[in-house]
């Protein structure tokens, strides 16, 4: 039988690095035996609730994923995250069903976006540095969305993250469509799209 401490080590070299409490519980391993490690410096713990080799980068979107579980990154996070656009985001944007208290969100930095409905659709998962996983919605999801009334957002953002997609060569047009029915903005979608094919 394998002791905790070789099979903690196994999960952490499995996982690129990392190791979250919920895995911890999931493979009956006790936090004894990850106090251990992190007293004798061979783990570190930036976010609560993950641990870390110290020589492994924390994406701060991974952090961000996994203390807000319920959020997924969109807007102008995700044109970011999906290489439409090349300004970084002044603010993490995460969208959260509704009902979600946005007290701790906020107070962590981050924009949440509120949806009664449609919060579903779209979700993908995204592979970040050493493999950490995010989600996020599908990018033919946020370019519509994106053109909602409601958001507001700068079309110096919008139109380049456009013209990026269809640069890009794999243009989805029944999703993209679809997204844009969703959110009641086919006509915006349309224009985009007759002027940049």
């Amino acid at each position: 039988m394998m002791s905790a401490d070789k099979k903690l080590k196994i999960l952490i070299k499995e996982n690129k690095g990392f190791i979250t409490y919920e895995e911890l519980k999931k493979n009956q391993i006790s936090y004894a035996s990850i106090h251990g490690l992190i007293s004798q410096g061979r783990l570190i713990t930036e976010e609560r609730g993950i641990y870390q080799l110290p020589e492994v980068y924390l994406d701060e979107y991974y952090a961000l994923q996994h203390r807000f579980s319920k959020g997924v990154f969109s807007m102008e996070t995700a044109l970011w995250l999906h290489g439409l656009t090349l300004t970084v985001p002044n603010e993490v944007v995460m969208t959260f069903p509704y009902g979600t208290n946005t007290k701790t969100i906020k107070s962590a930095g981050v924009k949440p976006v509120i949806l009664r409905s449609n919060y579903f659709g779209g979700v993908m998962d995204l592979i970040r540095i050493n493999g950490q996983k995010i989600k996020v919605y599908e990018q033919e999801r946020v370019l519509a969305e994106c053109l909602r009334n409601i958001y507001d957002l700068d079309v110096q953002i919008i139109a380049p993250a456009f013209k990026i997609y269809v640069e890009k060569g794999n243009v989805d047009y029944s999703k993209l469509l679809k997204y844009a029915k969703m959110f009641k903005v086919e006509k915006k979608v349309q224009s985009y799209l007759e002027v940049l094919v």
